[in-house]
This record gives C-alpha cells, sequence and structure tokens, in this order.
C-alpha cells in the first residue's frame, strides 16, 4: 500500500458514519417532499418521524413503517394506514375518523384520546395499545378488543356507544 495512504484509513471510518447518517436525512427529507406532493407514499420508511399536529387527512400510507412516529394531535381523517406498522407510536389526540387501519400493528401505541369513530380497524393489533378516552363509536373490528388485546380502555367509548368504565 502507498505510505501516503496509510494516515488516511483511520479517517475514513470516522467520516463514514456521519456520510451514512447524511445519506439517510437526505432520503427522508425526499421521502417527506414526495409524500407532500402526491399524497401518497407506498410501503415508506418514516419510523420515528414527528408528523405531531400535521394535517395527513386522506393521505395513502398503507404498508407504511410509522413505528415510534409522533403523530400527536395529527389529522389522519380517511387516512389509508392498511398493513401500516405504527407500533410504539404517538397517537395521541389524533382524529383517525373513517380512517382504514386494517391489519395494522398499533402494538403498543398511545391513542389516549384518540377519534377512531368509524375506523376500520379489522385484523388490526392493537396488544397493549393505550386507548383511554378513545372514541371507537362505529369502528369496525373482528374481535374483542379489550379481553384479546390487553388494551388499556378507560373512559373509553366502545364501537357500540357504550363506556368501558372507570379508570382504575
Amino acid at each position: 500500500m502507498n505510505p501516503f495512504f496509510r494516515p488516511l484509513i483511520p479517517m475514513a471510518f470516522v467520516l463514514t458514519p456521519s456520510l451514512v447518517t447524511q445519506g439517510n436525512d437526505l432520503l427522508r427529507q425526499h421521502v417527506i417532499q414526495q409524500l407532500q406532493e402526491t399524497r401518497k407514499c407506498f410501503g415508506c420508511n418514516l419510523a420515528g418521524v414527528n408528523f405531531s399536529g400535521a394535517n395527513l387527512q386522506r393521505i395513502d400510507l398503507r404498508s407504511a413503517n410509522l413505528q415510534g412516529a409522533n403523530l400527536k394531535n395529527a389529522n389522519l381523517r380517511y387516512a389509508n394506514l392498511e398493513w401500516a406498522d405504527i407500533r410504539e407510536a404517538n397517537l395521541q389526540r389524533a382524529d383517525l375518523t373513517g380512517a382504514i387501519l386494517k391489519n395494522t400493528l398499533l402494538t403498543d401505541a398511545d391513542l389516549q384520546k384518540a377519534n377512531l369513530s368509524a375506523s376500520n380497524l379489522e385484523g388490526s393489533n392493537l396488544r397493549n395499545a393505550d386507548l383511554s378516552h378513545a372514541n371507537l363509536l362505529k369502528a369496525l373490528k373482528n374481535n374483542d378488543i379489550q379481553i384479546r388485546n390487553s388494551v388499556t380502555l378507560c373512559e373509553t367509548v366502545l364501537p357500540n356507544g357504550v363506556f368501558s368504565g372507570r379508570c382504575n
């Protein structure tokens, strides 16, 4: 090896992680720009993204990775989130009225005070999700939300209009 290049090798290992991070940030910015322009992003990786308070009404995020995303107070009315991965996401006070959440992973999601009225939850995994004070009126589902999924329900409006009961 040329002796001139030997001192540069350790520097390459130091710079590589920052270049990878910058590349990922640029890719994510491109994906978000595409999402803003087309309102569609099938299978996008948006894990950990901050969409707090964003207007995502009627957005198509089928099969998207939104794991750990911040969607607090987001407008997701009539959004298509079918087959999306929304595990461990913050959806507090999010408006998901009429949203398609079929076969969606909502494991460990925080849905406190979220509005899920008339949404489609068929086949969704709500294991360990917090639905305290949420509105599920007229939501479609194919199983018992509380018993099978260890869901936290606290003064939650269930799909049939009945309140789940008081908080412990």
